[in-house]
């Protein structure tokens, strides 16, 4: 009998110059078919990945981005006025998108520095930054109050931030930082940005009241060993490839995403 390219002679089966003892014909294909696909199937890599996890009563959402992959991106956008996160996201269609800094309600006005393709689309010299350089790397800049960053060198960058982590320790002081606003430092919904002793890029958000305290040590235990607390509250927001995992229904005027190239 010939069938699939095999034939069985006897209860010897032969392919080309192979002879296997004793395997039926057909099992014979199954099995040549399952290592040709093992072979060929390979694990899907992407450099931007979500997960989510329990600390106390609280969910925390993440997005972790590769930064020394040449596929990433990091950027601010922003828009005059208030708009939706899907307005927003649909200007650059990112993987990730989380919110930004404070902005003024009804106007949507950042009250601290947004940068855009080097150029300040808005000023505030309050708390510290989340900077882009040329080459894609992020980094935290700290500057006392009223002191203003120095931008030369970076692409992108926001400022108005709650400094979180700083080398591994987590010890938030908003005050400290002329923060006014007693619910930055009560329990609030929170969103933030970090990175990782491995120079990973870490979003993340939670939709539960948590102190600054609880949020920094949530980002701490995935890793992160500096983290910046953005704008929170009824603005929390994370966004990942097409769906919002913490949703908002206030609009808003700017984001820090996460662009991941085919």
């Amino acid at each position: 009998m010939i069938l699939a390219g095999l034939r069985v002679v006897n209860r010897y089966t032969t392919m080309g110059n192979a002879v296997v003892s004793g395997v039926p014909t057909i099992a014979m294909s199954l099995l040549l078919t399952m290592i040709s696909a093992a072979a060929v199937a390979k694990p899907v890599y992407r450099p931007v990945a979500y997960a989510s996890f329990r600390r106390s009563s609280a969910v925390y959402h993440s997005v972790t981005a590769d930064l020394s992959s040449k596929r990433v991106q990091a950027k601010t956008i922003h828009v005059d006025g208030l708009t939706s996160p899907w307005s927003l996201v649909s200007l650059v269609q990112p993987a990730a998108a989380i919110t930004g800094t404070f902005f003024a309600p009804g106007i949507g006005t950042p009250v601290a520095d947004v940068l855009i393709e080097g150029e300040l689309v808005a000023k505030g010299n309050r708390g510290s930054a989340l900077a882009v350089d040329y080459l894609g790397n992020v980094s935290i800049i700290d500057r006392p109050y009223l002191r203003a960053v120095d931008w030369e060198g970076y692409r992108f960058g926001l400022r108005g931030a709650v400094r979180l982590i700083s080398n591994g320790k987590v010890n938030p002081n908003p005050k400290a930082q002329r923060f006014r606003d007693p619910r930055i430092w009560g329990s609030a919904s929170r969103t933030g940005v970090g990175i990782t002793s491995a120079g990973k890029l870490v979003l993340m958000a939670t939709p539960n009241n948590v102190t600054l305290s609880q949020f920094g040590n949530a980002m701490r235990s995935r890793g992160v060993v500096d983290a910046v607390s953005l704008d929170g509250g009824g603005s929390t927001c994370l966004y990942y490839r097409g769906t919002m995992v913490v949703p908002t229904g206030r609009g808003l005027s700017n984001m820090f995403v996460v662009q991941e190239a085919p």
